[in-house]
């Protein structure tokens, strides 16, 4: 919801502060936040306006709120987050904002206006996001004892890949892109082999495909499992061991396309 779609909500405060507690815990459950710390953060933003009774729910893809202020008045809201992956600089931004705010508490419109700054900010420019694939698929490649040849194929790999994360699409869920990216990461490191160009087929396979290990989610839910989140703990663990069967699903296909010998 934009900031100005909120016009409604400013006659009810109960409704306008979980509007704006659900959007600081809507952005950090998008961007990677364990489940406990969406849900503290979302209670710790009405408890600090005063809320006399707070209750939340979430798991991985749903947030249910509701709050009731000292004077009666009353909210209950849900949030469907669709889309979710890993973003720590917005993710520290959002939790320094409810940090901000649960010690300040400025008002409701104020409050309003840093949220959306950090909402249409763009997180990271598409230079460093272009950089830091070839940089980390290149390091990678090295690290498992890649040549200059591989880290430099890697390296152009890393490239081509960083595009689904520079021109993401709302039509391509977390699964199938991770799935496609794998894909593409297979068949140019197998079409490098037959060309010349790299050495080792799989050693570049593995420093390419290194970013797209859920490594960081599967602890996530590792965290939400030993603080209690037992639904969403498994879904996201779930989901992790998911998004590494599609790594291994495309590497039996790029194979099978560019000769399983040569990768």
């Amino acid at each position: 919801m934009e900031n100005k779609g909120r016009e409604i909500y400013k006659e009810n405060f109960a409704e306008y502060l979980l509007c704006l507690a659900l959007d600081v815990g809507e952005g950090m459950l998008k961007n990677g936040a364990e489940v406990s710390r969406v849900e503290d953060a979302i209670e710790r933003i009405c408890r600090a306006y005063g809320a006399a009774h707070v209750e939340v729910f979430s798991i991985i893809s749903v947030i249910n709120a509701s709050v009731r202020m000292p004077d009666g008045t009353y909210s209950a809201q849900m949030r469907r987050v669709r889309q979710s992956g890993i973003d720590l600089n917005m993710l520290e931004k959002l939790n320094t904002l409810s940090r901000e705010v649960c010690a300040t508490t400025p008002a409701l419109e104020d409050f309003d206006g840093k949220l959306h700054v950090i909402r249409s900010a763009v997180s990271y420019r598409w230079w460093v996001t272009l950089l830091s694939m070839i940089t980390i698929c290149s390091g990678f490649t090295f690290f498992f004892g890649g040549t200059w040849r591989d880290a430099a194929v890697a390296g152009v790999i890393g490239a081509v890949i960083s595009i689904f994360e520079i021109f993401p699409s709302k039509y391509i869920n977390s699964l199938l892109k991770t799935g496609i990216s794998a894909l593409f990461i297979a068949v140019l490191a197998g079409l490098s082999i037959r060309l010349g160009l790299g050495e080792n087929g799989s050693i570049i396979i593995i420093g390419s495909i290194m970013p797209l290990v859920p490594g960081l989610a599967f602890g996530t839910a590792m965290r939400d499992l030993l603080l209690g989140d037992l639904a969403s703990g498994s879904l996201k663990a779930l989901q992790s061991i998911l998004q590494a069967l599609m790594i291994a699903f495309a590497y039996m296909i790029a194979a099978a396309i560019v000769g399983g010998g040569v990768i």
